[in-house]
C-alpha cells in the first residue's frame, strides 16, 4: 500500500471504523447508514484485501445501516496494533504525524458535528470533533497535530466524565477551506450547515 492509503486507513480505523483480530491477523468492520454509502466506498477503496458490504438488520423504524467487513490482512494487523492498547482504542502517534487536510477531513465526516446559532443578529457557528471515546491526553495530542500541520486552532472541552474538541470561532473559515475538497457529497451538508455564519461561498 502506498502512504495516502495507509494514512487513510489508519484514520478510518480510528475513527468509527474498527480492526479486530480473525485468526492470526485483523480484518476491518465498520457500519454507516445507507446514505453515506459514498463514504463506505471511499473506505472500500483503501482495504488492502476484499470485502463484503451489506445491510444490517435492524429492529423497529430506524434508518438503513450498512456494513463494511473485509477479510483478514496482515497490514491490518499492523494498524491494529498500534491503535490498541488492552483492547481500548488509542491515539496512535505515528498516525497524528501523517495528519493533513484529508485526515482531517475524515474525522470531521465520522465523529465531527457543526451548528449555526440564527437567534442572535450576527449568526454564530459552532464546529466540534467528539472524540469523547478518546482520553484527555489523546484529544491534547490530537489538538496539537491539527494546530502544528494545519494551523487550525482547537480547545480540548469535557462534556460529563468525557474529552472533545471544540474548532476555535475565528478558525472556522479556515478549517471548512482544508476539509472541503475531500469532504464527500453525502457529509457535505457539514459545511453548509454553518456556512451563512461566513456570509461566503465555502
Amino acid at each position: 500500500m502506498n502512504l495516502d492509503k495507509i494514512k487513510r486507513l489508519y484514520y478510518m480505523s480510528t475513527f468509527d471504523g474498527g480492526v479486530y483480530y480473525s485468526g492470526r491477523n485483523a480484518r476491518f468492520v465498520m457500519n454507516m447508514m445507507e446514505s453515506n454509502r459514498d463514504y463506505i466506498e471511499y473506505v472500500a477503496d483503501q482495504l488492502p484485501t476484499s470485502y463484503i458490504i451489506r445491510p444490517v438488520i435492524q429492529r423497529g423504524n430506524r434508518k438503513s445501516l450498512l456494513s463494511l467487513t473485509s477479510k483478514a490482512h496482515p497490514s491490518l494487523t499492523k494498524i491494529r496494533e498500534r491503535i490498541y492498547v488492552s483492547n481500548h482504542k488509542v491515539l496512535d502517534p505515528h498516525m497524528l504525524k501523517m495528519m493533513d487536510a484529508e485526515a482531517l477531513a475524515i474525522i470531521f465526516m465520522t465523529d465531527g458535528s457543526s451548528s449555526l446559532e440564527k437567534r442572535f443578529k450576527n449568526p454564530h457557528s459552532r464546529i466540534s470533533l467528539c472524540t469523547k471515546g478518546f482520553s484527555y491526553a489523546d484529544n491534547c495530542l490530537l489538538s496539537k497535530a491539527i494546530h502544528d500541520k494545519l494551523g487550525i486552532h482547537t480547545r480540548v472541552n469535557k462534556h460529563g466524565k468525557y474529552w472533545y474538541l471544540n474548532v476555535r470561532t475565528k478558525d472556522h473559515i479556515k478549517f471548512c477551506a482544508a476539509v472541503a475538497p475531500f469532504v464527500l457529497p453525502s457529509f457535505y451538508y457539514k459545511i453548509e450547515r454553518v456556512a451563512p455564519a461566513f456570509r461566503v461561498v465555502i
